[in-house]
């Protein structure tokens, strides 16, 4: 009868040593799809292109220049203001 039970108490610790792995499975898996989640965040080829070509139309119809003028304009006129 001791044989018995022994054999039965193997079976369910194998059975529960199954459950754990098979737990630790999925943990693992759902671990890697956060970290497959956190990739998906950012910019795609074609969003980073629009982003960069708005950019450069900027410096081609020469925005830069233009911004750099009316700021030393603002400034000067704010300076002989408060000046008088």
């Amino acid at each position: 009868m001791g044989e018995e039970q022994s054999a039965k108490e193997d079976a369910t610790d194998d059975k529960d040593e199954a459950a754990d792995a098979e737990k630790t499975d999925k943990d693992d898996v759902g671990v890697a799809e956060q970290k497959t989640e956190k990739r998906k965040t950012g910019c795609n080829n074609d969003e980073v292109l629009a982003v960069l070509s708005h950019e450069l139309g900027h410096w081609k119809l020469s925005h830069n220049l233009k911004n750099l003028v009316i700021g030393q304009v603002s400034r000067g006129v704010v300076y002989c203001n408060f000046g008088m």
